[in-house]
């Protein structure tokens, strides 16, 4: 029996020994965030009167405030852990962000300003910072939900497309093939007609083709499939000078019997959309043109827009004058 309590006590004594070699130790996260550790007494006494581990140096000088020292995040801390000495703080109350000047998104900036360029804002902030803008920039900016009604037709559409079409999802943006005048002869990347598909929340099938290899086929356009076709008219057929769509209606139809064409979404869906090339002559009939564009493409998003109207406002702030001829057609209407 005594061997045994011997054998017992030796054992006991061993495994006291590997845990002491094995330099266990437990990590607590003291206040400010630092990170102390406690060795064994056989680590210690290794170390002698040398000069101790850098792991204990570092919480050593992070405790002292001393600069240079390095704090270490432990994962089971009930906080996150900071530097009392830390240029910025993380603000559980900030309720949004500034970006150069005014509320809202905010202008882009380079990576290496971004930083310098974002103000954190509290309601206890002690200063304030007053901002006056022109009222047709005031909502496009979000500075403020009461600003003045726009002054303009343009500034009005111009805020408005941006609104609906800034919530429509990647996967509701059709895709688009514009036809100039002529038949088969489709617009560049570097072409105004180009941003004018994109800022109507539409992409360009035409995006990736050369300068020199505009002019597609029936062919071409059946492979790209796509979701609305946009053909622009000389002002024989549609503009100020056009009373009838006679002429326009069976530019539709020759577009809906090409060759291959009854497959194509926008022709089984009728979404055949033909402008005057009035259209787009200045900035305000352009805006006219993405308009009649982006509810033709989602007449979702646009079912309380009057298309006939937007062209009248638009027409009379460019030119003087109410429109006097037909300057789109749409099968079935919009």
């Amino acid at each position: 029996m005594e061997m045994k309590r011997k054998r017992a006590g030796l054992l006991a004594l061993l495994l006291c020994g590997a845990l002491l070699l094995c330099g266990c130790r437990t990590r607590t996260a003291g206040q400010g965030g630092s990170l102390r550790s406690d060795r064994g007494q056989s680590q210690a006494g290794a170390a002698g009167q040398g000069e101790a581990p850098s792991e204990e140096k570092d919480a050593a000088a992070v405790e002292s405030g001393e600069p240079g020292g390095r704090t270490r995040e432990n994962p089971e801390a009930s906080r996150k852990e900071f530097d009392e000495n830390a240029s910025a703080e993380i603000l559980p109350g900030t309720e949004r962000l500034l970006h150069e000047r005014g509320e809202g998104n905010g202008a882009p900036a380079a990576n290496k300003d971004s930083e310098a360029r974002a103000d954190q804002v509290r309601e206890a902030a002690e200063k304030t910072a007053d901002l006056t803008v022109a009222a047709e920039t005031a909502e496009q900016r979000g500075v403020s939900e009461d600003a003045e009604a726009a002054d303009s037709a343009l500034t009005y559409y111009t805020v408005l497309l941006q609104d609906r079409l800034g919530t429509l999802f990647e996967c509701k943006r059709l895709n688009a093939y514009w036809e100039t005048p002529q038949s088969f002869v489709t617009i560049h990347k570097t072409a105004p007609e180009h941003d004018l598909l994109l800022q109507a929340g539409c992409y360009d099938v035409s995006a990736r083709l050369l300068p020199e290899n505009l002019r597609v086929d029936e062919g071409w356009v059946a492979r790209k499939n796509p979701g609305l076709i946009v053909k622009i008219m000389d002002s024989g057929a549609l503009g100020a000078g056009s009373h009838s769509d006679r002429a326009a209606r069976a530019a539709a139809e020759g577009l809906r019997g090409r060759a291959g064409w009854s497959g194509i979404d926008a022709v089984k869906n009728r979404r055949i959309l033909l402008l005057s090339e009035e259209l787009l002559e200045t900035p305000a009939l352009r805006t006219a043109a993405m308009l009649l564009i982006a509810k033709t493409a989602n007449p979702e998003l646009f079912s309380d827009v009057d298309p006939e109207e937007a062209l009248q406002m638009l027409m009379e702030e460019t030119a003087g004058t109410l429109p006097t001829g037909i300057y789109y057609y749409k099968e079935g209407g919009l």
